[in-house]
């Protein structure tokens, strides 16, 4: 599967980070541009097992799907998996960093041969994929430190 991994440093509490990551999952599409949507099956708190329905756009194709809450450390790790849409995990680490938060995101996903078929190639989706991360957290990081 490609993975695509990624950090930045957030000019913010550890516990901010991980809270609006976590347990707003429906901002998720705020600065994770390619969400379209992102809404809770399960109600708050955010836990182990926790559900919630997406909307995806990768390149003009939308995927719908779900993701479940597989493993959590507050407010250190966060692992979330999709159970439909496309095969994929999602993992989030925080760590402090210089009075802020070191945010790593490591994304591992298997694009079924429909989605390649209708895009244009792996190497482009990898391309993009990688793009579209660092954009995130970059919007991420200008939310959450009023950037």
């Amino acid at each position: 599967m490609p993975i695509v991994e990624q950090y930045i440093d957030i000019a913010a509490p550890l516990e901010t980070v991980f809270g609006f990551i976590a347990d707003t999952p429906e901002r998720q599409p705020e600065w994770w541009g390619q969400f379209e949507l992102q809404e809770r099956v399960t109600p708050p708190p955010t836990h182990l097992g926790s559900v919630s329905r997406y909307v995806y756009n990768m390149l003009g194709v939308t995927i719908n799907g779900e993701h479940e809450v597989v493993g959590i450390n507050r407010p250190e790790y966060l692992h979330v998996r999709t159970t439909s849409g496309i095969d994929s995990a999602f993992e989030f680490f925080f760590a402090p960093q210089d009075g802020g938060t070191r945010l790593t995101v490591r994304v591992d996903y298997k694009l079924p041969g429909s989605v390649i078929g209708q895009l244009l190639n792996r190497v482009v989706i990898e391309q993009k994929n990688e793009s579209d991360l660092r954009d995130a957290l970059d919007t991420l990081n200008n939310i959450l430190t009023g950037a």
